[in-house]
């Protein structure tokens, strides 16, 4: 067998030294309780896995062991969430559920620990962690983002919950599962836990019999680690995903991958989650969550599989815009034959290129509007020119009318304006 080169080394270390400081935290939460950790320690691929898995072996470990139920309800994950997950929920639920104590009396619900959890986070273990050196430039620098992430992340997993136990069939299993999930919610929404995570993180790592918790500088960077994920652990967002129980606890790390775009320059510089051909953060077992120019969408509108009277019937109007962005103006114009208002005309501020005004159905935008489509005045990277829409008031007549209404002058004025950079 192959040994690890350098670089799997250094990543193995850093997860090692991750789950230890989770672990760390998570102790730290269970003591200030009063509350013995379970030391049934179990990780999870992704949020959803977790979402399935923790509520599933609460049941379990309380008694409620209706086999044809449960394999009802896993047949229900494998055909919404897909049979990865379904194989990932099962071999979480094991682990986690094998062996605990069973009691048929308390309900899955009497097991779990997050309330208790959340006030204590709001007081002694907040102090904790104000108590850190205060990097707050540092910190905060993809907290808005991440926070992104995490509710988009929260919004997918409750979709596919509900697609696969909601409705109106009722049993113990599925009703704890929707039930539950959602308890660790108003915890994860706490700003403490990964500040409290940092204050746990272990570098170097101790040796093999030690059980010290030790603690790091909070924001101190780890070998083997992208400038994005350096800036994601000193953000210490809120959002992210475990799951206490007295007879065990569940963890899900941050996202495998996260893709940002940098808008603006200088001081005004920020990052928002995006990414044109998959999903803009995604964990080990596919989960993933999209994001175009820091709006959250569907995965259709990424891979671009709407159909133009799908973009046409979207009833969210940032998603129907995000929906003909990703198809681009000029196709969607096309496909949905939005009428041209007048004929295309020169473009005097883009020299060579063309303007053309096109009207759009009332029903696509809050307003009736028309949309300009013209070329972008700088060439993209790969050597073309973008052609790219701007929405402007319905009573625009003409394209040079309508471009002159986008920068605030009078059809005159833009006339004589000169090329756009």
């Amino acid at each position: 067998m192959n040994s690890p080169g350098p670089e799997q080394g250094r990543d193995d270390d850093d997860a090692a030294a991750e789950r230890r400081a989770w672990e760390s935290a998570a102790r730290a939460c269970y003591r200030e309780i009063g509350v013995p950790f379970p030391e049934r320690v179990v990780w999870v691929s992704s949020p959803l896995v977790g979402a399935f898995a923790a509520p599933i072996a609460a049941c379990l470990s309380t008694g409620h062991r209706n086999n044809r139920v449960l394999e009802s309800v896993y047949r229900a994950v494998d055909d919404t969430a897909g049979e990865n997950v379904g194989h990932a929920v099962r071999a979480a639920v094991r682990v986690a559920a094998d062996g605990a104590a069973s009691d048929p009396v308390h309900g899955a619900a009497a097991t779990a620990l997050h309330a208790e959890i959340a006030a204590t986070m709001g007081s002694a273990l907040a102090s904790a962690v104000r108590d850190l050196p205060a990097r707050e430039e540092r910190r905060n620098a993809l907290a808005g983002v991440l926070n992104l992430v995490a509710a988009a992340s929260e919004t997918a997993v409750r979709a596919a919950v509900d697609a696969a136990v909601g409705g109106p069939r009722q049993d113990t299993i599925r009703g704890e599962v929707r039930r539950l999930w959602r308890a660790h919610l108003a915890f994860q929404r706490s700003g403490t836990w990964l500040p409290l995570v940092d204050h746990f993180r272990q570098d170097p790592p101790p040796g093999p019999d030690s059980r010290q918790d030790t603690i790091a500088p909070l924001g101190e960077d780890r070998p083997g680690q992208s400038a994005v994920e350096r800036e994601a652990a000193r953000s210490a967002p809120s959002g992210w995903w475990w799951w206490p129980f007295l007879d065990f606890v569940m963890l899900c790390p941050r996202p495998t991958e996260l893709h940002l775009e940098q808008v603006g320059e200088g001081a005004g510089t920020v990052q928002r989650p995006h990414r044109a051909d998959g999903p803009a953060a995604g964990w080990s077992d596919g989960f993933g969550v999209y994001f175009w120019h820091g709006i959250q969408v569907t995965r259709a509108v990424i891979d671009d599989t709407l159909t133009t009277d799908e973009i046409l019937r979207e009833t969210n109007a940032e998603i129907r815009r995000c929906a003909i962005e990703r198809r681009g103006w000029d196709r969607f114009i096309a496909e949905a034959g939005l009428a041209q208002i007048g004929p295309a005309v020169p473009d005097p501020g883009n020299p060579g290129q063309t303007l053309t005004l096109h009207d759009v159905p009332e029903d696509i935008y809050t307003t009736h509007v028309r949309v300009l489509l013209c070329t972008n005045g700088t060439v993209e990277r790969d050597g073309t020119r973008r052609r790219f829409g701007l929405t402007v008031p319905a009573h625009c007549t003409d394209p040079i009318q309508a471009a002159a209404w986008t920068y605030g002058l009078t059809p005159a004025q833009y006339a004589g304006t000169q090329r756009r950079s």
